[in-house]
């Protein structure tokens, strides 16, 4: 008997557990709830604001010398952006009339974006380090510290810690928190002296025990404990919170 009907076949093409298994969405609404049409909103919004603020910032960065062209293109696109934040405001409130500088001020948003509330004839009295871009600037400079401090502790695993010293300096310029430059101060000597010594050089277990320390301590302040984030983020906070809240005209 030939072997070829005594093997099994390479695909079987009746298997049913190769069909997935239909989704049921029956215990959900068919138009969705009205609190997920505000958040949706909002999140639209935010968008739009957002590059509006860009074009609008480089719309002053670019107010001298430019073509007449570039001029018109960005005009052009200014445009657009509020066109269609308008059009969402409509669509949602429908015959009611919100302006975009009125749900600018009810939303918190004026903080926020300054230019845009600017355009929108919205009043900007709050101080410039809570705007969208102090808020971005704070993230950076959070996420570059974060950065630093982990790529300390993964190197910490090498055999050769010949660039410890400069990581550490880094760290240092970095922006970081205040209470922890007095500590690498102390050691930092320590750790160029020893990374000089030799062409592949290795910490002692000491200040690898005091680096990791004060890496862990450096990431814990600023992912969980420190506050100047939600500080600078406070008008997004705001906004955020906003939408939570129940609002009988949606």
């Amino acid at each position: 008997m030939s072997k070829l009907t005594q093997t099994g076949p390479l695909i079987n093409l009746h298997q049913r557990n190769s069909i997935q298994e239909i989704q049921v969405h029956r215990h959900e609404p068919i138009i969705p709830p009205p609190g997920s049409r505000r958040k949706r909103l909002g999140m639209q919004v935010l968008n739009g604001l957002a590059r509006l603020e860009l074009l609008l910032m480089k719309d002053d960065l670019l107010a001298d010398g430019r073509a007449e062209k570039t001029r018109t293109a960005l005009a052009s696109e200014i445009e657009r952006t509020l066109t269609s934040i308008t059009a969402a405001l409509s669509l949602h409130f429908e015959s009611q009339e919100v302006s975009l500088k009125k749900y600018m001020q009810d939303m918190s948003l004026v903080t926020v974006f300054p230019l845009s509330a600017k355009r929108a004839a919205a009043n900007n009295a709050a101080p410039a380090s809570k705007d969208i871009h102090s808020h971005f600037h704070q993230m950076n400079l959070t996420n570059q510290l974060v950065s630093i401090a982990l790529q300390l502790q993964n190197d910490l695993r090498l055999t050769n810690h010949k660039y410890m010293a400069h990581q550490l300096a880094l760290l240092y310029i970095g922006g970081m928190y205040l209470k922890y430059k007095s500590r690498v101060e102390s050691r930092f000597d320590d750790v160029k002296a020893l990374t000089n010594s030799a062409e592949e050089p290795l910490l002692s277990m000491e200040l690898t025990q005091w680096l990791r320390s004060l890496t862990t301590d450096i990431v814990t302040e600023a992912l969980f404990i420190s506050r100047p984030l939600p500080t600078q983020s406070s008008g997004l906070i705001k906004f955020l919170d906003k939408l939570k809240e129940p609002n009988a005209e949606d």
